[in-house]
């Protein structure tokens, strides 16, 4: 039938307004493999979330299949561990389901490491055991410490901070955050670009388990108890603490290494260390 719509001029002539249709609706039938792919209603939300979200550059160079793997992983996940139904959508969406924090490389790191750290999620009942466990794990099964002469950049990725075994303590939270996103735990990224102290910046991460707690990536301290708990309550209007949101805010995430980069959204959260 296509072909004898193409050959057919009569076509043409006796359906004008079909004619004019016709290109269009031979984009339509040569989509790419990955249009035809089934797609739950909950799945197309993610892939909406992300689309709708991501930073133009990320739009004009992510593939659609990235992005589809990413979804499909990530509602995989939330099935396969024990806190999977409470966790609700829109902290799903904003703090599992991204495939990147910052202005890192966008490796595809959520097969891998969902396949590494999965059995390690599922042996404990409670998002704040895993979280604990996989603090440990993460960084010695890949062999990745903190070094800040060592490291080869402030913002690695996680195959970059595999590679060089070494990282920030950006880096460090980048590659936990992915670990725990890769395995359904809510996390997401915290600074301060500057100390009350003006002792420098640091980065952390935060973790959802009902409300919000943080720690220190690669540090061996409970939720909630890290060695800047005491300079984190000290932050105010001038030294503000951020957290990342994948959701468009009206805030800029902090970034010391790249000041002039203002796409990674962000959420005032300086009150609630405040204590």
């Amino acid at each position: 039938m296509i072909g004898k719509v193409v050959t057919d001029t009569t076509f043409y002539k006796k359906k004008p307004c079909l004619s004019l249709l016709f290109p269009f609706l031979f984009l339509i039938l040569i989509q790419p493999a990955w249009a035809d792919q089934e797609l739950s209603s909950r799945e197309r939300e993610g892939l909406a979330f992300l689309t709708a979200n991501m930073p133009e550059s990320d739009a004009k160079a992510l593939k659609r299949d990235f992005l589809i793997e990413n979804v499909r992983l990530a509602y995989q996940a939330m099935s396969e561990v024990p806190w999977g139904h409470e966790i609700p959508k829109g902290i799903f969406l904003n703090d599992v389901l991204p495939y990147v924090s910052l202005n890192e490389n966008r490796d595809n790191w959520r097969a891998d490491f969902h396949r590494r750290f999965i059995k390690i999620a599922i042996k404990n009942k409670t998002i704040d055991q895993a979280v604990l466990a996989l603090n440990k794990y993460v960084f010695n099964n890949l062999r990745v410490s903190y070094s800040a002469d060592k490291r080869p950049k402030p913002d690695q990725s996680p195959y970059e901070s595999m590679q060089a075994h070494y990282a920030s303590c950006t880096g460090l939270s980048i590659l936990l955050i992915d670990a725990l996103r890769s395995v359904g735990i809510p996390a997401r990224m915290a600074a301060i670009a500057m100390w009350p102290d003006d002792s420098g910046n640091h980065t952390w991460v935060e973790i959802w388990d009902g409300k919000w707690h943080y720690v220190g990536a690669s540090e061996s301290t409970s939720l909630d108890k890290a060695w800047f708990t005491k300079k984190a309550a000290k932050a105010d209007a001038q030294h503000p603490i951020y957290v990342t949101s994948f959701k468009k805010t009206s805030v800029s995430f902090p970034m010391r290494w790249a000041p002039n980069l203002k796409f990674v959204p962000a959420e005032d959260v300086t009150k609630i260390y405040k204590h």
